[in-house]
């Protein structure tokens, strides 16, 4: 866990309270949100025993992994210009019709470069809000992110986007693939825009901005909403970004 032995007994008495950066590493080692380290006991102990801490085997990413996902030096400075916080834009099989916005936050933490997504639906008491951790990893000139789903980890999306869009270089284009939350866990795949808001915004606008809207909702803007609709056209033999 990257933490005194002897501190974290004294959190676990009570005896002191750990700093923002210690229950940063302490949500972390047990894959868990921030404010998930405040749930009453029982509540607590359920999501623990959901959410195993990783061994110290597995604790670091491995030399292997690194090579594999390109987690290096010249990885890092092709992706860290994309770091700030976006909308993303796509339309959920679960609601025919509707395009979903949601916001992601992509940072850069000891070299490596991260997302944390939160997507709202407001309609559906089941599931009001999801919260997605990922990584960015480049390949090329194509840009991955692979996210899973925080809460019991089972949904699963790796999306594909190329680095900016030739007309507007405020957005990232490309399809996801990934696990559905419908009861038969569907695999799907999506067309997908992720539209840059810039380093610093105003979180409370920009989350008030997330959740379901109808297709044709004037508040999506055209541009983004026809070319995330998930639609074949006679021509075309392969699901591909809309240009």
């Amino acid at each position: 866990m990257g933490m005194n032995r002897q501190q974290f007994h004294r959190y676990l008495s009570g005896d002191a309270e750990p700093s923002l950066q210690g229950l940063r590493k302490i949500a972390d080692h047990f894959g868990l949100d921030d404010a998930e380290l405040l749930y009453d006991h029982e509540r607590f102990r359920q999501l623990v025993a959901i959410k195993r801490p990783i061994s110290g085997a597995f604790s670091s990413v491995s030399a292997r992994a690194r090579e594999i996902l390109m987690l290096n030096a010249e990885s890092r400075e092709r992706l860290i210009h994309h770091t700030g916080y976006y909308h993303n834009y796509f339309c959920p099989a679960e609601y025919p019709g509707m395009i979903l916005r949601g916001l992601i936050r992509v940072f850069e933490e000891d070299g490596i470069v991260f997302s944390r997504n939160f997507e709202r639906y407001p309609s559906d008491r089941s599931r009001y809000t999801k919260k997605f951790n990922g990584i960015f990893v480049h390949s090329g000139d194509r840009v991955l992110m692979f996210e899973r789903e925080m809460a019991v980890g089972k949904m699963a999306w790796l999306t594909v986007l190329y680095p900016h869009d030739r007309d507007q270089p405020s957005l990232l284009t490309g399809l996801s693939l990934g696990i559905t939350s419908s009861s038969q866990r569907d695999i799907a795949c999506y067309r997908v825009i992720l539209q840059h808001l810039g380093e610093r915004i105003d979180m409370r606008t920009a989350l008030g901005r997330c959740g379901l809207y109808d297709k044709d909702d004037s508040r999506i803007d055209p541009a983004i909403a026809t070319r995330v609709r998930n639609e074949m056209r006679p021509d075309e033999f392969a699901f591909s970004v809309r240009a």
